[in-house]
């Protein structure tokens, strides 16, 4: 068998960067093994051809093609496949270096930065000054490009001998470099409190003494992604003070354009997560609206999309979200728009699910036994999720001979389903349970509806509670 770590990185290559990495490896400059550029040919005749398996390809089959009569040689073999392997993460790496021009710059700058090559500094200098413009995002890639770019005019002066009028160069260099500082810093500290948060893992990012009281003094605070993360670890640290929540939120809705995407992902995240944790958790349960007003907000700058698509997480955590605030006109209009931009073998069955759900929350039922006969139950989630969802119909249009024929299919479902986790298998098992006394018992048996509340309150293994509670609660006098 071929190296896996080899076939593995090529098949992640497209057809354009096949064809690349091949243009690169027969390159003198980056490569004269003529082997690696053989074992390559045939390796991409495989690659392109989707019905072949490198699986039963040998590595002796491989090597006579190689070296003809020459005995094998294990050794050199892997050998080969290595030196390949580290061909191919060079090409990457070229081409991720390629895809930054203000990196490729700067390193040009410091590269013509002699008496020899004034002309050429002063030209790339005009370039790189065009290319930043009056730019407005300014992340921490961009501060520590500036101050290799002040710093390279600085010394510039000096190797061209000219008489130097004062330090602008420098200190905005040193501008720069103390924004780059300090805001990564900032980064490490949020990423640190709000890993804790979650997974109660601890990290040693040491701060300087008052480094966060100096931050919120300084001159540097007019950066605005300086403030926001110094407003992210203000939030973590005193999660009752809730200025910090919303001081941030009102900063990137009035300063949006002056950070970069990835930064605007991992801000909007730790909101996310100090509504969750340190909020909903803790039974603020208004601060559902502000989970569902900060999705709003990507889901409008299409933040929440990577590439044009978005992550069945997501998406299913936004309509979770608006249909607990009630924004069933918004969240219609949502599933209608974005579940083509999920995973195409999704599509279909999550509009039709999730179309489901909507009008279920709506008070539509009989539009959610039509929604819910279209959905392919696929895997265990939808499965459940779907089942519940029409028992819950059936009881509220009092279809309760329906229902009684769903309670008892719904049980063998269950019992005959060996991927469902015991403890789940329970949940649903109960909430069958409840269901179905809650659906025969007298509106004037007090006694009775008042022992199935008792018990379902104590009862910690239960899907649907709050839905069984709130049905008890219409049927008490």
């Amino acid at each position: 068998m071929l190296s896996d770590k080899l076939v593995s990185l090529l098949k992640s290559f497209s057809k354009t960067d096949l064809n690349r990495f091949e243009k690169y490896l027969i390159s003198p400059f980056f490569n004269e093994n003529k082997e690696q550029i053989k074992l390559f040919e045939m390796l991409n005749q495989y690659i392109r051809n989707p019905e072949a398996d490198l699986k039963v390809v040998k590595k002796q089959e491989v090597w006579k093609k190689l070296f003809n009569r020459t005995p094998y040689n294990d050794i050199l073999f892997r050998r080969i496949c290595s030196d390949l392997t580290q061909m191919a993460l060079h090409y990457l790496a070229i081409k991720e270096y390629k895809s930054q021009p203000l990196l490729v710059e700067t390193n040009m700058l410091s590269a013509t930065n002699s008496p020899k090559l004034e002309k050429h500094f002063n030209g790339i200098m005009r370039k790189i000054q065009t290319r930043q413009g009056e730019k407005k995002m300014r992340n921490a890639s961009f501060h520590y490009h500036n101050y290799i770019i002040e710093y390279n005019s600085h010394k510039n002066l000096e190797y061209q001998g000219k008489k130097r009028k004062d330090f602008s160069n420098l200190e905005r260099a040193d501008y720069h470099l103390d924004c780059f500082y300090i805001l990564q810093k900032l980064k490490n500290y949020c990423d640190l409190l709000g890993y804790k948060n979650i997974i109660q893992l601890d990290a040693e990012i040491n701060l300087l003494p008052s480094f966060l009281e100096y931050v919120k003094s300084s001159h540097y605070m007019k950066e605005a992604s300086i403030e926001a993360f110094y407003l992210v670890n203000e939030m973590f640290l005193d999660p009752e003070e809730e200025e910090f929540y919303h001081a941030l939120k009102n900063l990137l809705a009035n300063r949006l354009e002056e950070f970069v995407r990835e930064d605007l992902k991992l801000l909007y995240t730790h909101l996310r997560n100090y509504c969750i944790i340190s909020k909903i958790n803790m039974g603020r349960s208004d601060y559902f609206r502000e989970l569902f007003i900060l999705y709003k907000d990507q889901v409008k700058s299409k933040i929440i999309l990577e590439d044009d698509v978005i992550t069945t997480q997501n998406y299913k955590n936004i309509i979770t979200v608006a249909l607990h605030s009630e924004e069933f006109e918004w969240v219609e209009q949502f599933i209608q728009t974005y579940t083509d931009k999920l995973p195409i073998e999704n599509q279909d069955n999550d509009r039709t699910y999730n179309l489901a759900k909507v009008y279920f929350h709506q008070k539509k039922y009989t539009k959610v036994i039509e929604q819910l006969r279209e959905v392919e139950y696929k895997n265990v989630i939808y499965a459940l999720g779907g089942k519940l969802m029409l028992l819950k119909t059936y009881f509220e249009l009092n279809e309760f001979l329906a229902l009684d024929s769903l309670v008892d299919s719904f049980r063998i479902y269950l019992r005959r389903n060996s991927k469902i986790p015991k403890e789940v298998k329970q949940q649903y098992m109960n909430v069958l349970r409840f269901t179905k006394r809650l659906s025969v018992v007298l509106l004037n048996d007090q006694t009775t509806i008042l022992k199935i509340k008792t018990q379902v309150l104590a009862c910690k293994a239960l899907a649907a509670k709050k839905w069984l509670l709130e049905k008890i609660g219409e049927m008490e006098k």
